[in-house]
C-alpha cells in the first residue's frame, strides 16, 4: 500500500509537470513578514488551491493548513494535498485547502515551549556537544503569539478562508502541535503530530496531559493524529521518545472529552526522517474521515449533497459549503448521454449549485440546456 501511494503521487507529479512544462508550475509564493512580536523578518509560503484563481469557478472560501518547517515540508506536502483534493485527480478525499508553510530558522527556539537540559533519552545533557544541542530552547510561546496575532490575521485578511485551521508538524514541530492542542485548545481544529519530540524536558507535557484533558474548556471538535515509528525500528536512544508518544495517545484515549478525537498510527518500515510522507497521507485521511463520499451517491439522490456537507460540522468539526467541483461532476453525470442522464435530478443538482455559486459558468450553462429541453 505504501509503495502504491508513493507511486501514485510520483506519477501525478510527473503528469502535472509535463502538462505545464512550457508555462511553469505553481508551487506557491514566498512572502516576508516583518514580525514585531519576534522582532525579525519571517518567511512564509502560500499555495492556493487549483480552483482559487480559476475563472471557471465562482468564488469559494477554504480551510487553511499551517505547516511547520516550511522549507523542508511545504513542497512535498503540496503534492499529497493536491492528489487528495483536486479535480484533476478525480479524488475528493479531503477538501481543497490553502497551504501555508512557516519557516523556522531556529527550530530549538521556535518549536519548544521551555528550556531544558534533558536529552531525547530523558537523561541530563553531560558533554559539551550535548549541552550545545539543547541550548536556546523555550521560545515556543512567543512563536505561538506570532502565529496567532500576526500570521493568522495576515492570511485571513489576504485570502478567502473559512474558520477552520489545521496544524502540521514533524519532530519538534510535532511537539509544537501537541503542545498547542493541550495548552491552547480551540485555536486550531485539527492537528498532525508526526513522530513528535514528546520526550522534551523528560516528557513534561506528556505527564501534564491527563490534567489538561480532564480540565478541558474548549467545546469545539478537535481532531488529533499522532504517528510514531515502530518501536522495533527505534534505536536504544529513541525508546524513551517512542514511549512518550504512546503515553500521550493513552492519555487522549483515557482522559480526553468526547469532542477531542485522536488516533495513534504506528508506521512500520520507517524511521524518524522518512515517516512524514505516509503520515501526511494517513493523517489527512483520518482528520477528514467521512468527508469523502462517492459522487454516485449524489447522482442517485442530489438532495444528499447539502445534507452530507452540513453534517460534517457535527462529525469532524468542518463547516463548509458543498464544493463546486463535486456539484459539477454530479451535474456532468446527470446530463452526459453516456452516463446517467436524468433531467429532474440534474435540475435539482443545478439549483443546489447556484444556491452556493450563482456565477459558476458550467452550472449556468447546464441549467440553460436543461430548461431548453421539453
Amino acid at each position: 500500500m505504501k509503495k502504491l501511494i508513493i507511486g501514485l503521487l510520483i506519477i501525478s507529479a510527473r503528469a502535472i509537470a509535463q502538462e505545464n512544462a512550457d508555462e511553469g508550475m505553481d508551487c506557491g509564493k514566498k512572502f516576508i513578514l516583518e514580525s514585531k512580536i519576534l522582532n525579525e523578518k519571517r518567511t512564509y509560503w502560500v499555495k492556493l488551491p487549483a480552483s482559487y484563481t480559476n475563472k471557471k469557478y465562482d468564488k469559494q472560501s477554504y480551510p487553511v493548513m499551517y505547516v511547520l518547517d516550511g522549507k523542508s515540508a511545504f513542497f512535498p506536502l503540496l503534492g499529497v494535498v493536491s492528489f487528495m483534493s483536486e479535480k484533476e485527480s478525480v479524488n475528493f478525499q479531503i477538501p481543497e485547502m490553502i497551504v501555508v508553510g512557516v519557516d523556522t530558522e531556529n527550530r530549538i527556539k521556535d518549536l519548544t515551549p521551555n528550556p531544558t537540559t534533558k536529552m531525547p533519552d530523558g537523561q541530563e545533557a553531560k558533554t559539551e556537544s550535548q549541552k550545545l544541542m539543547m541550548a536556546g530552547g523555550g521560545g515556543g510561546e512567543t512563536f505561538f503569539k506570532f502565529m496567532t496575532e500576526e500570521l493568522f490575521s495576515k492570511i485571513e485578511r489576504d485570502y478567502r478562508t473559512i474558520p477552520y485551521r489545521m496544524y502540521v508538524g514533524h519532530s519538534l514541530g510535532g511537539l509544537t502541535t501537541a503542545y498547542t492542542l493541550l495548552k491552547h485548545p480551540g485555536i486550531f481544529n485539527s492537528y498532525l503530530s508526526i513522530d513528535g519530540s514528546l520526550w522534551w524536558d523528560n516528557g513534561k507535557y506528556v505527564r501534564e496531559a491527563p490534567f489538561d484533558l480532564k480540565n478541558w474548556k474548549s467545546k469545539t471538535i478537535q481532531r488529533f493524529y499522532l504517528s510514531v515509528v515502530d518501536s522495533a525500528h527505534a534505536g536504544t536512544g529513541n525508546r524513551f521518545h517512542v514511549r512518550c508518544i504512546h503515553k500521550l495517545a493513552k492519555a487522549l484515549k483515557d482522559d480526553a472529552p468526547a469532542n477531542v478525537q485522536a488516533k495513534l498510527d504506528v508506521i512500520k518500515d520507517t524511521d524518524h526522517s522518512s515517516i512524514p510522507l505516509l503520515s501526511w497521507y494517513n493523517g489527512l485521511q483520518y482528520i477528514f474521515e467521512s468527508y469523502d463520499v462517492s459522487h454516485y451517491s449524489f447522482t442517485a439522490n442530489p438532495e444528499l449533497i447539502e445534507s452530507h456537507y452540513a453534517n460534517l460540522e457535527k462529525t469532524i468539526g468542518l463547516k463548509m459549503s458543498p464544493p463546486q467541483d463535486v456539484i459539477e461532476i454530479v451535474l456532468h453525470y446527470l446530463t452526459a448521454p453516456d452516463r446517467y442522464p436524468d433531467k429532474e435530478k440534474a435540475l435539482k443538482a443545478a439549483k443546489i449549485g447556484l444556491k452556493y455559486y450563482p456565477n459558476a459558468p458550467f452550472i449556468l450553462e447546464k441549467l440553460k440546456q436543461l430548461e431548453s429541453i421539453k
